[in-house]
């Protein structure tokens, strides 16, 4: 086999081009939303199963309920549905067996479209546009996935025969602090030695991530109507104080957690306040004042990070606060932890296989990219911790994730295709020159 190289793989994206983005169109087209407990992945990953098929490489489907002993795994995320068709899809291109074993990876689940205030396009419905690719998913992440994909499609065509094995999978159920697809993987033992995770990064190589505490912040009081001059303290007045009081922990926080993977503008600490409700599930609600007043809260933190460790000042923050405050003092106030924690991750910059992702980077594009964190969780610990592989995150640059008129830049996905071919081809064999 003659050698590849970075020139043959640029021409051969070039060429595809038009069939890259047709794929991608199509991919975005299935509305795999994830709207726990259940999720709609199905179709999506059918349409996976059979493009990998078709490139002759084993394919094997799985739910996370089939894989063994895997709820009694301190990740697993309970009160998820499985049905039979919401699967992950992992294929293998069998190398000869003498080269290094590589992982590309991401979930083909996407948050869901509301709100419905779309301008650009429908939610499932792609739109070229000045050079984005609008659509629910685009960015985060199947622009990222279909590079992989066709990374590895390319450097098939173009006669590449890896030494060591080369995995690309698709999985189900990340979003909504989820993991549960990653985890059903890596107890499955489809890791390799080197990983990487085709989130939206910017174009930047992060080897680390934030992670997030969720939660709820209960104020509960005394239900009723005013009633001749008697008063009752209102909860969600109570709670008016309180998300003041959350946007000063945010900056506490900030003070006290500092990292060099995340010093650059944009990439602080957050706090998002993301619901409020005064109402128990399946409960009436009176035209008065309310018993409980309920803020889901989430808050990011940096590698290093515990659960104990977070907690306790977290606690100690509202315990100085509630009996005190005069708009706080008149309500019992709760922290209940909720879903679970999703865990920060850091990958050592200096192993080889984030050195060989940097320099692949560097010789494909003429530019050494950026070495930073990501600004967001997502699971790559899952990755390192329980699949002990070195792990990197490397996505496209795009917008408005979680959001209407999500998109993602068409050149960035071009240029990771190359990326990731070059990739494979360096990694894991000795055809690329």
């Amino acid at each position: 086999m003659s050698l590849i190289t970075p020139g043959d793989i640029r021409n051969a994206v070039k060429k595809r081009r038009d069939d890259i983005l047709e794929w991608l169109k199509a991919f975005i087209r299935f509305p795999s939303e994830n709207r726990p407990p259940d999720g709609f992945e199905g179709e999506a990953q059918k349409f996976i199963e059979e493009e990998c098929k078709k490139l002759g490489w084993d394919t094997e489907m799985f739910t996370p309920e089939e894989v063994p002993h895997i709820h009694e795994h301190p990740s697993w995320l309970a009160g998820r549905n499985y049905p039979g068709d919401r699967a992950d899809v992992v294929a293998v291109w069998r190398g000869s067996g003498r080269g290094r074993s590589l992982l590309f990876s991401g979930h083909v689940d996407v948050a869901p479209f509301e709100p419905d205030n779309w301008k650009v396009c429908r939610p499932f419905e792609p739109v070229v546009k000045n050079g984005r690719l609008y659509g629910r998913g685009s960015a985060d992440l199947k622009g990222g996935l279909s590079a992989a994909f066709w990374g590895l499609k390319i450097l098939r065509g173009l006669g590449f025969e890896p030494s060591g094995d080369i995995l690309f999978e698709s999985v189900v159920d990340e979003e909504f602090a989820g993991g549960n697809g990653t985890l059903a993987s890596r107890l499955m033992g489809f890791n390799a030695e080197l990983a990487v995770l085709t989130e939206p990064t910017r174009m930047q190589v992060c080897t680390a991530s934030q992670g997030a505490f969720l939660g709820e912040l209960v104020l509960s009081g005394k239900a009723g109507v005013p009633y001749m001059g008697h008063s009752i303290p209102n909860p969600i007045l109570g709670a008016s104080k309180a998300i003041e009081l959350f946007y000063e922990w945010q900056e506490e926080w900030r003070k006290k957690n500092k990292h060099p993977l995340f010093d650059e503008p944009g990439k602080e600490l957050n706090v998002v306040l993301w619901c409020i409700d005064s109402k128990k599930p399946e409960e009436f609600t009176q035209m008065g004042t309310p018993l409980v007043t309920k803020i889901s809260w989430i808050v990011w933190c940096y590698p290093g990070m515990t659960e104990d460790a977070f907690y306790s000042q977290f606690r100690a923050f509202w315990d100085r606060y509630a009996g005190s405050d005069p708009r706080l003092k008149p309500f019992l106030i709760e922290l209940h932890p909720a879903y679970h924690f999703v865990k920060p991750w850091e990958t050592d910059r200096g192993d080889p296989a984030v050195k060989n992702v940097v320099n692949v980077f560097t010789e494909y594009t003429g530019k050494r990219p950026v070495i930073s964190g990501a600004p967001f969780s997502c699971d790559l610990a899952l990755y390192g911790e329980t699949g002990g592989m070195p792990a990197v995150i490397l996505g496209p640059r795009g917008d408005n994730l979680h959001a209407p008129d999500e998109w993602v830049l068409i050149e960035d996905v071009l240029t990771l295709t190359g990326i990731f071919a070059l990739l494979a081809c360096s990694w894991c064999g000795d055809g690329c020159g």
